[in-house]
């Protein structure tokens, strides 16, 4: 009976702690920047990046980055990576969301910078970022132009990347950038779609 018992108490706790991780924080609430679509409302001058994930079941697949660079090609900031990539998967996988890797450098980055940017891969979904207009030191931004990039590896060389030019002042903007595939005929292109960047002055 006591054998039992405890049994049943280790069963208990363990589906507590799975519970707890699949209930109340699928998604590293807190801590990851990447939050749902459906639960957000926010106001204030703010650049909402919007897009629709689908998880592709492949070995090398699902990674994405979001970040900035300034009009002449100066890295700024990431928005948003995949945590795999940032932690140190595009060492063994060359292919893993390439072009943010060459730059960010996230070689280059501690443990903190890395936490702060990066998530666990999500459910599939309609998920919101947010750039707070501070640069890779957490120094508020001074230019009113900026590129993006949104960059996602599909499955293995199979990628997609949307890039544009973002102006931070003025009235309220958005735009549907178009994606750019490099294997035009790819059957994964719904992994990252409904991709939208919008910039509210308040």
């Amino acid at each position: 009976m006591k054998k039992f018992l405890i049994i049943a108490l280790v069963v208990i706790i363990i589906l507590g702690i799975v519970g707890y991780i699949y209930v109340m924080n699928p998604f590293n609430v807190g801590i990851d920047p990447l939050k749902l679509a459906t639960r957000q409302f926010e106001t204030g001058k703010r650049l909402e990046i919007s897009f629709t994930y689908s998880k592709q079941r492949l070995i090398a697949s699902s990674q994405y980055a979001f970040w900035i660079e300034d009009m002449s090609g100066r890295y700024i900031d990431t928005v948003y990576v995949t945590q795999w990539t940032a932690q140190g998967g595009y060492n063994t996988r060359p292919h893993s969301i390439p072009q943010w890797v060459s730059a960010a450098n996230p070689s280059t980055m501690n443990q903190d910078k890395i936490d702060a940017i990066s998530g666990a891969t999500p459910r599939p979904g309609d998920y919101i970022v947010r750039w707070d207009f501070t640069d890779k030191n957490g120094n508020t931004v001074t230019g009113s132009q900026y590129r993006f990039f949104f960059e996602g590896t599909m499955n293995n060389d199979d990628t997609v990347l949307y890039s544009g030019i973002i102006k931070i002042e003025g009235e309220a903007w958005e735009i549907f950038p178009d994606p750019v595939y490099s294997i035009q005929d790819s059957n994964y292109k719904n992994m990252l779609s409904n991709v939208k960047i919008a910039f509210f002055p308040r």
